[in-house]
């Protein structure tokens, strides 16, 4: 798996670099505003960096929430409005409005709820109420690469992806005094991306910019720390996701 992503990434820098039949600098510094104009003059490469939150429902994992719900006697809110962050990279050939992208995010969002456990001590006779605690973590990674273009006469960029993602369910249980346990579960996904982004030039190099966007991606093929496959386990992270950030472009 680790082999054919590596390989995709090296097709995408040849593909680049075969977009220049006339100019073998990779990339050059510039005066223009970060790739806002229906051509450029030379190679550009923008980063940015983004947040913002993502908008949506998996109800299989908000089931089991509204389950822990009514056996802890807890109310803990079912996820629907994960924070995300995302790092980006952006290459652009010369005299092309379009662009190849990479792009790294996180989204991670925890559930915690509390329940009584009765234990006992050294006197097998004595039971002891302790207030105990279980946390539920949930992070998913996806890396994305895509192709845009800059959107004709305005200062709008459109882009479509492909996603492969990990994923790390993490449960945590906690008795005072008495013992504490983590077990983390391990998956992996496929899906695409479409993404609308505003740039809003600040000077010459610097930018705003707001993405608006829709993810498609369902991990549900998790193992535990023994390789074992975990059954009826999914996160539905597909929808809309909003976010502010700001780029650089060289």
């Amino acid at each position: 798996m680790k082999l054919f992503l590596l390989s995709i990434l090296l097709l995408s820098c040849a593909l680049s670099l075969m977009a220049q039949v006339d100019d073998q600098v990779f990339v050059s510094s510039s005066t223009e505003r970060d790739t806002i104009f229906a051509e450029v003059p030379q190679p550009m490469l923008s980063i940015g960096f983004s947040g913002g939150v993502a908008f949506i429902s998996p109800d299989k994992l908000n089931n089991q929430i509204e389950n822990n719900n009514t056996v802890f006697n807890t109310d803990e809110f079912p996820l629907k409005r994960p924070a995300q962050w995302s790092f980006w990279a952006a290459y652009r050939p010369k005299n092309l409005p379009t662009f190849l992208t990479l792009r790294a995010e996180l989204l991670s969002s925890s559930r915690t709820y509390t329940f009584t456990t009765n234990v006992t001590g050294a006197d097998p006779s004595i039971l002891t109420s302790v207030q105990s605690t279980s946390k539920h973590t949930y992070t998913v990674l996806p890396f994305s690469i895509g192709s845009g273009s800059v959107i004709y006469k305005t200062t709008a960029k459109g882009e479509i992806g492909f996603i492969y993602a990990l994923a790390w369910i993490t449960q945590t249980t906690d008795v005072p005094g008495y013992s504490s346990s983590e077990t983390v579960y391990e998956g992996e996904g496929y899906g695409f991306r479409l993404n609308l982004q505003q740039v809003i030039p600040i000077e010459r190099t610097f930018s705003a910019t707001l993405d608006i966007g829709y993810r498609f991606i369902v991990i549900n093929e998790f193992r535990d720390a023994k390789g074992v496959s975990i059954k009826n386990t999914e996160l539905d992270y597909s929808g809309m996701n909003l976010l502010l950030g700001i780029s650089y472009g060289f």
